[in-house]
């Protein structure tokens, strides 16, 4: 059981034993998607950009790449998490305070706002819109018109535009104010927290105003959506079920389609995707394969698959606490109502903007070099698989690889002694020129890997992946010859 605080500026604070070999801090911040814009995805990215406190824009990238400490977020079902682990219990307390220090920011430079909106999310978005799966699913979405319809809090390139710096205030004032936000602490306690975790935010007293979209395509496809709305303890259950139910639907022409996560009344939906003449018949096989399943109401186990064993611990707890109504309909008798029916409406092609250069860059990061006194750097030594193939060209002649998107950079660090790498590495990961191509807006993500010998300097769904090796080549030339 965790040891639960209220801290003076609100802050719900619950701290556990140490589970593992490494300490951990989790920000969970109930986060509703009120509308398709992606407000909830953007500021999301703009709690790591910038803030009063630490107002370099590369931070997170110089503290992912030479502290011994991996930080990210994500946010799912109406939350976003804000994590670290560290096996450094006083990195990782440095770490919150970087981390509460974004999230109490309310106001952020137009410019930020612009090349991570129009830069970094529309990059990610169109990379997830270029797969037929998500083409799909979000197609389903865009269709629906229903009250329990899925507000899509990651937003999609065409409604992302549309978000303002004000917008941004509202709803940081609105939903990041310290009483809203639980920190799971594991191997850590309250009272070790860094002092600026008691600072209050400033909020400014307005509220977020939902966007009024409405999706238009030039075709609908042509099969129909038939819906059920389902309270969301049945979710793992019919999960489970999704391939024996489809099964049982082959006969009638139509698949099922289990949507993984509630809306904002904590509902779900199981579709049946086809033609109507068939509905009748479908439904019927429908409710007696359920009959045979005997799923019950069960908690949903929160779990995924890509945060580390400590943070998917605390949140399971944190979810494990919300109750679960055994009030509910009967699932099989649930499944005899009238399903809403809905089309499909295609994405549009995604369109990116590229953006100006940026021309300021800060040449040093305090949150690191602060951090670094007392450890020497620690360098990522995974790649990200989609990278894997780049990566394979290289060799000892081939210092560089790139396609129409990514790119990738072998750099030695032969000839350099242990204490003149470390030293390298620090001073360079701490140059915002490095990064620049993110913090501009240029490309989706940017990462460091150590290899024998050597560094790895990638860059993912970037504007101009075939010219950045002569930028980051002069960069580095010049920190080994200082």
């Amino acid at each position: 059981m965790g040891n639960q605080t209220r801290l003076s500026n609100g802050l719900n604070v619950v701290s556990f034993k140490q589970p593992a070999q490494e300490y951990g801090a989790a920000f969970v911040v109930p986060t509703p998607a009120l509308d398709s814009s992606g407000i909830a995805h953007l500021v999301e990215h703009l709690v790591f950009r910038y803030s009063d406190r630490y107002q370099q824009r590369h931070a997170l990238f110089a503290a992912n790449s030479v502290l011994p400490v991996k930080i990210n977020a994500s946010s799912h079902n109406g939350y976003s998490y804000f994590y670290a682990v560290s096996p450094s219990k006083s990195v990782l307390l440095k770490i919150v305070g970087y981390l509460y220090s974004g999230l109490k920011q309310i106001d952020y430079p137009e410019d930020d706002i612009k090349r991570e909106r129009d830069g970094v999310l529309a990059r990610e978005l169109a990379m997830y819109e270029a797969t037929p799966d998500y083409q799909a699913q979000m197609s389903i979405w865009r269709g629906d018109r229903s009250p329990d319809c899925y507000h899509h809090w990651g937003g999609y390139c065409d409604t992302l535009a549309e978000i303002r710096a004000e917008d941004v205030a509202a709803y940081k004032s609105q939903y990041y104010q310290p009483e809203h936000i639980t920190l799971l602490l594991a191997g850590l306690e309250a009272d070790e927290l860094p002092l600026l975790c008691t600072a209050k935010s400033k909020p400014t007293g307005s509220t977020y105003t939902p966007k009024a979209h409405r999706f238009f395509s030039d075709t609908l496809q042509d099969d129909y959506i038939f819906s059920w709305w389902l309270p969301e303890c049945y979710i793992d259950g019919l999960l489970s079920a999704q391939a024996r139910l489809n099964e049982a639907m082959k006969p009638y022409n139509m698949r099922v389609f289990v949507e993984d996560s509630a809306n904002h009344a904590r509902k779900f939906a199981l579709r049946l995707i086809g033609r109507p003449g068939q509905l009748i018949a479908a439904q019927q096989a429908l409710v007696d394969e359920v009959r045979h399943l005997h799923i019950v109401p069960k908690q949903h186990i929160f779990f995924e698959s890509k945060y580390p064993e400590t943070i998917n611990a605390l949140l399971a707890w944190y979810h494990g606490q919300q109750p679960l109504n055994r009030k509910v309909v009967a699932l099989s008798q649930a499944l005899t109502l009238t399903p809403v029916i809905t089309g499909a409406r295609p994405l549009k092609k995604p369109v990116i903007r590229i953006m100006e250069r940026k021309v300021d860059a800060e040449m040093s990061c305090p949150l690191v070099t602060d951090t670094l006194e007392n450890h020497a750097p620690q360098v990522p030594t995974e790649l990200p698989n989609r990278l894997t193939p780049l990566a394979a060209k290289l060799n000892d002649n081939v210092h560089f690889a790139c396609d129409l998107q990514d790119w990738i950079l072998h750099y030695s660090l032969t000839g350099l002694t242990a204490n003149q790498q470390n030293t390298f590495i620090k001073d360079v990961m701490c140059d915002e020129r490095l990064w620049l191509p993110r913090t501009g807006g240029h490309c989706y993500a940017m990462g460091v890997q150590r290899v024998e010998h050597g560094l790895r300097i990638y860059g993912v769904m970037d504007d101009e992946p075939q010219q950045r090796r002569e930028a980051m080549e002069q960069l580095l030339a010049r920190y080994r010859h200082l």
